[in-house]
Order: structure tokens, then C-alpha cells, then sequence
């Protein structure tokens, strides 16, 4: 069982506060949240759980980009190593749904920025739900989601960019879209790689769909790779153009991106 005041800050380990049971190290208020359209569970929660896991009602399996991920992790661990991954970035925990029952004796740590993703995550990972969601606003039936209550995995809420963790205390890091999301990407990868301990496996998955003017300058994979490096990270690979597909509605509208996958190790 992991020991979660070991992997913290000693200076934040006091500083935050619970909500629904869930540590966060970054809180917003109600206004914050409620002003967040990200944070809307009808407008965006219920969508992007569809999104993450409506692959799984497919009659015909999908090589989806989680796939892939789980792919290189058998690659790089053993079956049974007794690891602490991070999942940043994790989002309504679709990485962790597969990987934690892949990897038993793993303990895996999710953060988030959006508070009711995690709590979406913590009904599917956490709570043994049946959820319904309703996908009416884009003519699609509702999707039914049979969730876990997965004794290795753990969620906290936090800002990539001011991460709550002691250096050198996880084996694994991994992230998907999330670093063409953050507001300093140099910043918030120093933060990743501080926490990762050396020799630790690193890996990232973005379409550098980038939302900031000034993370653009790492939109070629050769700069992207090169700032690894430089901070850090050496026998990298990459894969780029993967596609991932998003079903928008009962149309058949899809939203493709062109995603990079990169990993490597932390010297």
C-alpha cells in the first residue's frame, strides 16, 4: 500500500484541503469551478467521458491510443514491478482504468487540474459505479459504463505546473493531452522530470495542439525531443502520427488528431 504523505512536499503537506475525499493541492473556488466550462459535467464531463471510453462499446476493438500506451509500458516493465506511476494530466482516468488491473502490483497516482474530472474518475475508478451517461445533446444513445473499485489507484487534484511531489518519488510518469494544455509547457515538464526518479520512465502523448502563442515554438517533435533532452530525459523514442479519433455525434462528425508519442528515461 502506498504511503501518500511520503511522495509529498513536507512544506504542502499540510496545505490543502479535501473535497468529495479527494486531496487538492491547487483548490479553486465554487465560483472558479462553476465559471469553467471545462468543469461543466453536463456540457463537458458527460461528453469527454464518452470520448475516453466509448471505444469501449465498440462491437469491433479499436487500436486507440490508450492501446498504445499500455503497449509500450509492457515494453518497458515488468508484469509485476512494484512501481508508483503518475498519471498527469489523467483527466476522468481512462489511462488508469486498464493499466492499474494490467499492472496489480503498481500503485497509481492520478492529477488533475479539473476537480469534477476527478470526481467522474473516482465514480468509475474508485466506487464500483454503474453510469449512465446521456449523450443526447449530440443525438448518440446513452452509454452505459461499468465501473472498477481498483484498490491501487489514487486521485489528487493539482496544478502541472506546481506539482505537490518530492523529487526522485515516482518510477513512471506518464502524460496524454495534457502538455498542449498547460500555460508554461518548459515549467511544467521541469516539474514532471523533478519528481521523477532517476532512471524512472517517462511518457508523453500529445497531438501539440498547443493553446498558448509561446508553447508553439515546441510544436515540431524535434524541438519538443531536444527540451527533453535537455532537461533530462536521454534514450528517447518517438512515434508521430498516430491518429486518434473522436466520434462527435450520431452523425459520424470526428475530430482526428495527429498525435506524438515520446518516452524515454530520466538520467
Amino acid at each position: 500500500m502506498l504511503a501518500i504523505p511520503q511522495i509529498i512536499k513536507s512544506e504542502v503537506r499540510k496545505m490543502y484541503i479535501l473535497s468529495d475525499g479527494i486531496p487538492c493541492f491547487a483548490p479553486r473556488t465554487a465560483k472558479e469551478i462553476a465559471e469553467d466550462k471545462y468543469e461543466s459535467v453536463i456540457d463537458n464531463i458527460d461528453f469527454y467521458t464518452w470520448l475516453a471510453y466509448g471505444e469501449l462499446s465498440f462491437k469491433v476493438k479499436t487500436d486507440s491510443i490508450y492501446s498504445r500506451i499500455n503497449a509500450v509500458l509492457h515494453q518497458q516493465m515488468e508484469l509485476n514491478q512494484d512501481a508508483v506511476i503518475l498519471d498527469l494530466g489523467c483527466g476522468v482516468g481512462r489511462t488508469l482504468y486498464e493499466l492499474s488491473e494490467t499492472f496489480p502490483n503498481a500503485q497509481f497516482i492520478g492529477v488533475d487540474y479539473s476537480l469534477n474530472m476527478l470526481r467522474r474518475a473516482k465514480q468509475i475508478l474508485l466506487e464500483n459505479n454503474e453510469l449512465q451517461i446521456d449523450l443526447s445533446s449530440s443525438g448518440l444513445p446513452p452509454f452505459k459504463l461499468i465501473g472498477k473499485q481498483l484498490a491501487n489507484v489514487h486521485l489528487m487534484q493539482a496544478d502541472a505546473c506546481a506539482l505537490p511531489f518530492k523529487s526522485n518519488s515516482m518510477d513512471v510518469l506518464i502524460n496524454t493531452f495534457l502538455i498542449d494544455r498547460v500555460k508554461d509547457l518548459r515549467l511544467a515538464l521541469e516539474q514532471m522530470i523533478y519528481c521523477l526518479k532517476p532512471g524512472g520512465f517517462f511518457l508523453l502523448t500529445s497531438p501539440l495542439n498547443f493553446q498558448t502563442t509561446e508553447n508553439w515554438k515546441y510544436g515540431q517533435p524535434i524541438i519538443l525531443i531536444q527540451l527533453l533532452k535537455e532537461l533530462g530525459i536521454e534514450h528517447i523514442s518517438f512515434e508521430d502520427n498516430i491518429t486518434h479519433t473522436e466520434v462527435l455525434d450520431s452523425r459520424g462528425n470526428q475530430k482526428i488528431w495527429n498525435t506524438l508519442m515520446v518516452w524515454g528515461r530520466k538520467k
